[in-house]
């Protein structure tokens, strides 16, 4: 009994050890966690939770690691954390989400489900939902971008970059003898310049020099045109003590600084700074009178939201938030002004793949945004993607992005080239009987959304080319003296540009020949009827295009019987059915004094098969026909 006794006694005092020794790491963590060293608390927390179940402490490293970007250990704690009987609604949420920027969208959408059914008018997170089932449609334009590695990445982050002069400015913790920011235990944020030489390959990064690296973060920049002064991101400090809000943050703040024999010197605020919410990421219009920044002050769209102010008589006004044609509840950043009428931006709000996506807006004439367009897939991924800065035609430019990468913390710049994916089209002219390529034919290309028109000659070999915009019904027009004007509809709606780029197309052109038959065909009637059925007219719309492209001719249209049945009732018959061609052409606006009508009965037949000689139904069927005639051209 002594033994046993003396046993259970270690025993308690084991689990109390253990206990309290998780208690210990546990309010460590919450400590640091509550002073954002992140990283340091996730160590806490998994020494707690060594030993001691603690939902409070599981909770606080998921998000430790969701804060730090650390996706897969986040998304491993929150899987933890939305078991537990404590589990909240936003925890779902944060786990939806983390599984979307992983790209387990079907998983994403279960969690997203569950956090909708108890938070049903969170419009947001119903866009987040429904973008989970338009992942394969984006996916399908593959071919639009090439996205590759910039080599201006080195181990570490770098992101946001800018063209300063003969190259780029970005933002790097590349500096391994800089202090260690606690929140991500990476070294802090400085801004880094790098030239090109002449055959277009980035030097080494060097530190911007001049006033504007200091001891804390520097982050995402902007120049005037004239690269005289750089506006740019940091936190606020004074005297090298960090500045934190009521909240006991550190915020970020803009700066300006002015460059004087290659550095930057003269540092200072700029005025609609505040102690009491962070300013960031500028961008500035051509004319350096209007900037477009981030700030997550009172009164926005939620998160963080992009801003407008405007220089007046050399002083910044007051900030205009650009409403939700741009802002969403949740974050928006990262704006990039391009020439004055493009605004780039990252968002978690709109339609997007997961994490932050880049969007832009076009600037109407009234000086407001059109609504926000994903820049689509691969610009974008589930991970975050920011940071854009565009060449000057538009066609090419630099990336930021956490993706293709084993470590969601660091960030790398890429470089993109937005590929021409207008579909090609590729035509030919030939004369319709002998098939031969037709020279001299005009082709003309006409966009049916927007009217515009272009127009080619074919050369000996008959041949034509046009580009295609996506999504676009256009006609094609040949015509060509003494040659029927033929129009051909092509489309390029539906068509997935990653699979095919090539629309061809085989422009017959028929000779005008005077009194020459044309039969129509599929014109039919039923037994002893000569209205216009429905798979007649048709057929019958054929001739009025032909009326239509080629306004200078006159036709007799024709009707004819087969033998059967006598030939002054066939004669009557065929006549009437030629009237109410005539009469449906002449409905669709073609003059009546272009076309007559006229029925011959039986007596043109085609074939052998007169009265009194058997045939075949077949036989019958060619002598049934519907022709018209050119009688007259006119000049």
């Amino acid at each position: 009994m002594n033994k046993r006794f003396s046993y259970l006694s270690v025993l308690t005092l084991v689990v109390f050890l253990l206990s309290s020794c998780a208690s210990y790491h546990a309010r460590q963590g919450n400590r640091l966690y509550r002073d954002l060293a992140y990283s340091q608390a996730t160590k806490e927390y998994q020494k707690a939770l060594g030993k001691k179940s603690i939902p409070q402490a599981q909770i606080n490293l998921a998000e430790s690691y969701r804060l730090m970007n650390d996706l897969s250990k986040a998304e491993e704690a929150y899987s933890k954390v939305v078991q537990l009987k404590e589990v909240e609604p936003i925890h779902r949420l944060r786990y939806a989400q983390l599984l979307m920027r992983s790209g387990k969208y079907e998983q994403a959408k279960n969690y997203f489900d569950q956090y909708l059914g108890s938070q049903p008018n969170d419009h947001a997170a119903q866009k987040q939902r429904q973008s989970c089932d338009s992942i394969s449609s984006w996916k399908q334009d593959s071919a639009r971008y090439t996205i590759e590695v910039s080599k201006l990445n080195t181990e570490g982050s770098s992101f946001s970059p800018v063209w300063y002069r003969d190259g780029v400015v970005f933002v790097s913790d590349r500096n391994s003898k800089s202090k260690t920011y606690q929140w991500t235990g990476r070294p802090f944020l400085d801004l880094y310049y790098s030239k090109k030489d002449q055959s277009g390959n980035y030097g080494t990064a060097m530190p911007v020099q001049g006033d504007v690296n200091g001891m804390y973060h520097e982050g995402p920049a902007t120049f005037s045109s004239g690269n005289d002064t750089i506006y740019f991101t940091r936190n606020n400090y004074v005297k090298r003590k960090a500045v934190k809000s009521d909240q006991d943050v550190v915020i970020l703040q803009l700066y300006e600084a002015f460059n004087k024999d290659t550095t930057f010197r003269g540092l200072s605020s700029l005025s609609f700074n505040s102690n009491d919410y962070s300013t960031g990421h500028p961008s500035l219009s051509a004319d350096g009178q209007t900037m477009y920044f981030t700030s997550d002050m009172a009164g926005g769209e939620g998160g963080s939201d992009i801003y407008m102010i405007r220089k007046e008589n050399g002083q910044w006004g007051k900030a205009q938030n650009l409403g939700k044609q741009i802002n969403s509840p949740y974050n928006e950043s990262f704006p990039m002004l391009w020439k004055d009428s493009l605004l780039y931006f990252s968002s978690e709000g709109h339609f997007g793949q997961g994490g932050l996506d880049v969007f832009y807006s076009s600037k109407n004439a009234d000086g407001s945004w059109s609504m926000a367009q994903n820049m689509g897939y691969p610009f974008n991924s589930s991970y975050d993607d920011f940071g854009v800065a565009m060449n000057a035609d538009g066609t090419a430019g630099l990336l930021s992005s956490n993706r293709n990468t084993q470590n969601t913390q660091l960030d790398k710049i890429y470089s993109f080239t937005i590929n021409d994916l207008r579909f090609k089209l590729e035509g030919i002219a030939v004369e319709k009987q002998s098939q031969l390529p037709l020279p001299g034919v005009v082709v003309e290309l006409t966009n049916r959304k927007t009217g515009e028109k272009e127009k080619v000659t074919t050369g000996e070999d008959g041949k034509f080319f046009f580009k295609l915009n996506p999504n676009t019904d256009y006609s094609v027009v040949g015509s060509k003296d003494s040659y029927f004007t033929n129009t051909e509809p092509v489309s390029t709606v539906g068509k997935v540009q990653s699979e095919n780029m090539f629309v061809k197309l085989k422009l017959e052109m028929e000779q005008i020949v005077v009194n020459k038959p044309i039969v129509l065909e599929n014109i039919y009637y039923d037994l002893d009827k000569y209205d216009i059925r429905e798979d007649a007219a048709i057929g019958l719309n054929k001739l009025v295009r032909i009326m239509e492209d080629n306004p200078e001719i006159s036709v007799e249209l024709s009707s004819h019987t087969d033998s059967r049945a006598d030939d002054k009732y066939n004669k009557t018959l065929s006549q009437k059915r030629a009237e109410a061609a005539v009469s449906y052409i002449v409905g669709k606006g073609v003059s009546s004094e272009r076309i007559t009508a006229k029925g011959y009965g039986e007596t043109m037949l085609v074939n052998r098969c007169a009265n009194k000689v058997a045939c075949t139904e077949e036989e019958h069927q060619a002598n049934r026909r519907t022709e018209f005639k050119v009688t007259r051209m006119s000049k």
